[in-house]
């Protein structure tokens, strides 16, 4: 038997045993002659907006069937219906099978080995402050007076640059969570204009190469806006999934707080032990003799010791900050993983305090993992901060200045990379309770086979935070400045303290603003590893997000459910 329309039995054909090449002795009819159904057409981003609690299924291509919904009565008793033990869904809940409430403790020798250099630091830091002058830190009754920089005055302007950069960062993630899509456009062009502004500037001050650079680059960026505007609405999804988590525990926004104050005690810290190093180290210092070819003495000075003691000084301030910080990203990005994994389901959190509980592992069970991916990050800003030393100390040698710009710019790409990975390998960190090297490997099999980088560029989250940074250090530093020209104080007489503490508050409030907002960053960064390892969580909770990710970047979701031997 034959037959005439074999168009209509295509999806039977496809599927054993069933349709015109059916095996004859299964005995199977053809299915009845049905009307094809109407062709369906694509359908905006706005279509998936109408009714966020209803998942929609695909229209062709990739079918994830939703998750059934549990019962009305409760759960199933644990080991019934598909429920293990800990009376979570084998299926539904398979990302929180990745979850790991207590992890063993991780490459304890690195934690080991960064108390004992913190330690180390500690005493020089107290030898090196008991150097400064006796009459630091007095107050003289009359600011103008002041002669020393190290003075209460000073200790006066810093504070209120710290208060204004909490006070200007905590309004603008107030802002932010308000008005999330129209800040993504603002920073946008916000960041088109400050290229040309900058460039402009350069060629009003005859710096005529860079000018034109910035000029060309600011143009470019703006050309670039009729491709990149189809992002906006992913991002703006996001950005409000993010702040919705981060309203829902606001503890995140408190302990980024309380490490901006760690960090920033730190910091100060380290300022006053390196100003004390200068007179603690004079005593090292050795001098000697010679003649010159004319018959002319003079004398040639070296302090070895005081040179290991700054590049240690150096090494120790960017693997106590990496630190200080990374344990930060770690925690907000386990509280952020327990709401994608847990939310919703029947067992609810595996812990009343999702952030605290995230914080103890951080510190204890993750916490060598965190050094050690801190540690490869130091070791090359250490070296790029000694070739930029060397730089300024050659400037007569081309060639010396040359190889070491050269090897500067090697290293920073190299830098670059090592932080991009370590973002997301303290992600898997947070989750698995991985060690570094096993997480590392995991992140480049996340991004390499899921197409994860697609989602990490197209988002434009950072370019929101790029511009807060920027607009925090530029009111700060207006701050600083307003503060040494009214009070005008005598050390600064000359104007020479004015430059240096414009750019220092600059560089300080823009740090301060990046730590007190990390839980947007973390938050971003651990809902892209999430989505990757397991869509089908999102599927559920946010199909609003799931339904642009599959229609923009399907190869994520497709990565993922063909090759779910990753978990």
């Amino acid at each position: 038997m034959s037959y005439q329309n074999n168009n209509q039995y295509q999806g039977y054909d496809q599927q054993p045993g069933y349709g015109y090449n059916a095996a004859p002795q299964y005995g199977y009819a053809p299915p009845p002659q049905q009307q094809p159904p109407p062709p369906q057409q694509q359908q905006p981003y706005g279509s998936y907006y109408e009714n966020q609690n209803q998942y929609q299924p695909p229209q062709g291509g990739y079918h994830y069937p939703p998750p059934p919904a549990p019962p009305a009565d409760g759960p199933p008793p644990p080991g019934a219906g598909g429920m293990d033990a800990s009376g979570y869904s084998m299926g539904d809940y398979k990302g929180a099978k990745q979850y790991n409430p207590t992890p063993k403790f991780r490459d304890l020798w690195a934690a080991l080995l960064f108390l004992a250099h913190f330690a180390l630091f500690v005493v020089m830091a107290v030898l090196f402050i008991r150097a400064l002058p006796s009459s630091a830190f007095k107050n003289s009754g009359n600011i103008k007076y002041t002669k020393d920089f190290y003075s209460w005055p000073t200790m006066i302007m810093w504070l209120c640059v710290l208060l204004v950069s909490i006070v200007f960062s905590v309004i603008y993630l107030g802002v932010l969570q308000m008005f999330a899509g129209q800040m993504l456009v603002i920073s946008f062009w916000f960041s088109v204009i400050a290229m040309i502004g900058t460039g402009v500037y350069y060629l009003a001050a005859k710096i005529w190469f860079a000018g034109a650079i910035m000029v060309i680059f600011g143009i470019f960026y703006a050309l670039m806006w009729f491709s990149w505007r189809h992002r906006i609405p992913f991002s703006k999804v996001v950005l409000e999934t993010v702040c919705h988590i981060t309203r829902k525990f606001p503890s995140t926004m408190v302990v980024s707080l309380v490490f901006l104050i760690v960090q920033t005690a730190f910091s100060a810290l380290w300022s006053l032990a390196l100003a004390g190093s200068f007179k603690y180290m004079e005593k090292y210092q050795s001098c000697s003799t010679h003649v010159d070819r004319n018959g002319r003495q003079y004398q040639s000075c070296s302090n070895v010791k005081e040179i290991l003691a700054w590049i240690y000084m150096v090494f120790s301030f960017y693997w106590t900050s990496s630190v200080i910080l990374n344990v930060l990203h770690t925690s907000i990005c386990g509280t952020f993983a327990t709401f994608y994994y847990f939310e919703g389901a029947p067992g609810g959190y595996p812990t009343s305090h999702p952030m605290l509980s995230s914080l103890k592992r951080s510190l204890t069970n993750s916490f060598g993992s965190i050094c050690f991916g801190s540690l490869i990050v130091a070791v090359i800003q250490t070296v790029r901060a000694i070739l930029r030393a060397l730089r300024n100390q050659e400037g007569d040698n081309i060639a010396i200045q040359l190889m070491a710009c050269c090897v500067d710019c090697i290293l920073g790409c190299i830098e670059g990379i090592v932080e991009f990975f370590n973002k997301y390998a303290y992600v898997e960190i947070a989750i698995g309770g991985k060690p570094f090297i096993q997480a590392a490997k995991d992140t480049w099999t996340l991004i390499k086979d899921r197409g994860v980088d697609a989602l990490i560029n197209d988002c434009l989250i950072g370019n929101v935070l790029q511009m807060g940074s920027f607009l925090c250090a530029a009111v700060v530093a207006l701050v600083a400045w307003l503060y040494i020209t009214i009070t005008k104080p005598e050390y600064n007489s000359t104007g020479s303290y004015t430059a240096p503490i414009i750019i220092a508050a600059f560089i300080i409030a823009m740090s301060m603003f990046m730590v007190l907002l990390k839980c947007i960053d973390s938050g971003a960064a651990t809902t892209f590893v999430c989505l990757a390892e397991d869509p089908d969580v999102m599927a559920r909770n946010n199909p609003r997000l799931f339904a642009l990710v599959r229609e923009t970047y399907p190869n994520v979701v497709r990565g993922v459910h063909a090759s779910n031997n990753y978990f």
